[in-house]
């Protein structure tokens, strides 16, 4: 085959052959005008031999035979420059691929109208050799960005963002080492387990579990010791020994694995992962193989911190944010009601889970009950207000030793979570997390899943931090409770407070009965008290109370008293009076009320009272007496209050 080099060639001899004849011309023009100038002899004669000595050379250097061979290349080399595309042309191919001292092997290959396979005798990734009239490429952006991805789209969770990251990375890792699969396991050796994180692979066949126990084949050998493995011919007989992360003999030829390390101060002895890669080809990988995938562990180490940094801020920002919430809940309602029931849903909001109880002590049944449960399942679990087993359940243990207790597999264990009597199916994992202040256990938490080893270490620490706050919650409660049995007058009103209130009672009707005094007892109620707290706010509806109080107390006598019977209402103990008298005070008190007018923030308004009236009858107790005007009360405010009510 003649090539373009030829073909200029001969163009440039061409021209010379031009510039030659040019010249000798030119010669002989001068030659012969000067002989015809000079008419000596001798110059006639010195023309001449230029003349001869001109033509000479030309003659010797460019010859009639050379010239006739030049066209003869010419012609030829443009017949075959004349050829179709699609002329009959062989095509060899050269592969090089070959291990160290073995021959080159030279192939014919047959093209194809559409395209050709490149051969090979390595296992590598085929190279397709387009025509002519193929198109090159045109890359979009989803070539190099992840359009659809939700990790750019939305604030990602952080383990959502390491799995995706690290996704990208094994792939590159499969792409670069030509690799069948890549994976990457954590190594947890409290549990002496591998766990699958995630994996890039073109098999079917991979295992569908995801925790193996950590025994003698590769991916284990590096979890226990940390040392690099590298495996380039693998007997189909031990493929299962030496690989366990597939269903059947997937054949695998090479395998390399290679330690993942990641430690905060000191260096850490052993890994907390491992990257594995195979291929269904002999010798696939080598030590440079080793020195790239020491790369990518860097990389992947650089990923474990970023996320459990990461986690860490997340599940503080999540715990003071509950935190927050609780406490904004009980400052508006500071009862143990509201605060136990704050404690399940911010534990719902940091922990999943799929039972959740709170274990209280109750004075009724003189012993730890079960003050709350929530079952988000229809799966069968412990009821409400049931008693614990103190002695002998996970609960009393952890509400006794004041420590949490965790298990992560409740069938292996088959422990008593509440009681002997209990019906629950013995799957998953428990956490039980006792609610205590320095001073005072007040009872319990627990956290059941349906999953075994649900509650990681942080999650743990977390619901304790939460529960730590809700004990110091009914601590306060607690104290507060007690500051008050020990004062007699409620600031609000100036009138005895609700115990004290309760125990002056019982004392006149003792009195009343030894004496044989009439004695009667008024509950007053202010009309619309809630509308007056939404219009007014809390501490509007405060006021409101302070001066019904102060007009209460200026229409009694210096012996009868006035004391909080509840958040809204007042009562009055009118000594040596029938009920008929009681029914002309309360008359006379509503109308100085309707006619009050009061101010607060600004505004004038009046307000209204409702009263219920009941005389002591003989043999009657306290409660007697206190559910009588209550009745009352409710029928006053029933009719549409402003009302007095008497039995």
């Amino acid at each position: 085959m003649i090539d373009g080099g030829a073909k200029a060639m001969v163009e440039t001899i061409r021209r010379k052959l031009s510039t030659v004849n040019g010249m000798v011309a030119l010669i002989v023009v001068v030659a012969l005008t000067l002989g015809l100038i000079l008419g000596s002899p001798v110059g006639r004669i010195v023309c001449g031999i230029i003349l001869i000595a001109g033509a000479a050379y030309a003659f010797l250097r460019w010859n009639k035979p050379q010239l006739t061979r030049l066209r003869g290349r010419r012609e030829t080399q443009e017949d075959v420059y004349s050829q179709s595309p699609e002329s009959n042309m062989k095509k060899l191919l050269f592969d090089d691929f070959q291990s160290s001292g073995g021959r080159y092997v030279v192939k014919e290959v047959q093209e194809d109208a559409e395209k050709t396979v490149v051969p090979s005798t390595k296992s590598v990734q085929p190279v397709v050799v387009t025509t002519r009239e193929d198109k090159a490429k045109e890359f979009q952006v989803s070539d190099f960005f992840d359009l659809d991805s939700d990790i750019f789209k939305n604030d990602a969770e952080p383990r959502n963002e390491f799995n995706f990251l690290l996704n990208k990375a094994l792939l590159a890792m499969k792409e670069v080492l030509f690799a069948h699969t890549v994976a990457f396991f954590w190594a947890n050796r409290e549990k002496n387990q591998l766990v699958l994180e995630t994996t890039a692979t073109d098999s079917q066949n991979f295992i569908a579990s995801k925790r193996f126990t950590i025994e003698t084949d590769v991916v284990s050998q590096v979890a226990a010791n940390g040392k690099p493995q590298l495996l380039g011919r693998i007997n189909p007989v031990s493929e299962k020994d030496v690989v366990r992360y597939y269903e059947s003999t997937e054949y695998i030829k090479s395998i390399v694995a290679v330690p993942v390390y990641y430690f905060k101060g000191e260096a850490e002895k052993l890994p907390v992962g491992v990257i594995v890669a195979d291929s269904k080809a002999e010798d696939t990988f080598g030590a440079e193989t080793l020195g790239l995938l020491g790369n990518y562990t860097k990389l992947v180490s650089a990923l474990i911190k970023s996320y459990t940094d990461k986690y860490d801020l997340l599940l503080d920002s999540e715990l003071l944010s509950s935190i927050r919430r609780m406490q904004d809940r009980i400052k508006s309602d500071p009862t143990e009601v509201t605060i136990l029931n704050s404690l399940a849903e911010e534990a719902s909001r940091l922990v999943n889970w799929d039972f959740l109880t709170i274990a209280m002590y109750g004075d009724e049944q003189r012993g730890w009950v079960l003050q709350k449960v929530v079952n988000r399942g229809s799966y069968a679990y412990v009821a409400p207000d049931e008693m614990i087993d103190f002695n002998e359940s996970v609960v009393g243990k952890v509400i006794r030793a004041n420590a949490i207790e965790g298990i992560e597999n409740i069938a292996a264990q088959k422990a008593m979570r509440f009681h002997k009597f209990e019906k629950i199916d013995s799957e998953g994992s428990f956490l039980c997390v006792p609610i205590s202040s320095p001073n005072r256990c007040y009872g319990a938490l627990t956290l059941e899943s349906r999953n075994k080893a649900n509650f990681a270490g942080n999650e743990v620490e977390t619901i304790y931090r939460l529960v730590e706050n809700v004990a110091m919650a009914l601590e306060v409660l607690y104290m507060n409770d007690l500051v008050k049995d020990f004062v007699i007058v409620d600031e609000l009103t100036g009138s005895f407070n609700k115990k004290h209130f309760l125990k002056k009672l019982e004392e006149e009707i003792q009195r009343a009965e030894d004496f044989g005094h009439e004695l009667a007892l008024v509950s007053l109620i202010i009309d619309n008290a809630q509308e007056l707290t939404n219009r007014h706010g809390a501490d509007g509806f405060d006021s409101i109370l302070n001066q019904v109080a102060k007009i209460v107390r200026a229409n009694i006598r210096s012996y009868d008293i006035v004391g909080r019977q509840d958040t809204d209402s007042m009562g009055v103990l009118l000594v040596n009076t029938t009920a008929s008298e009681a029914y002309l005070w309360a008359e006379k008190v509503r109308k100085l009320i309707a006619s009050y007018i009061m101010t607060v923030g600004g505004k004038s308004f009046s307000v209204t009272l409702s009263a219920g009236v009941c005389g002591l009858s003989e043999g009657m107790r306290k409660d007697e007496m206190i559910a009588g005007t209550t009745r009352l009360l409710s029928k006053a405010v029933e009719d549409g209050g402003n009302l007095v009510r008497v039995l």
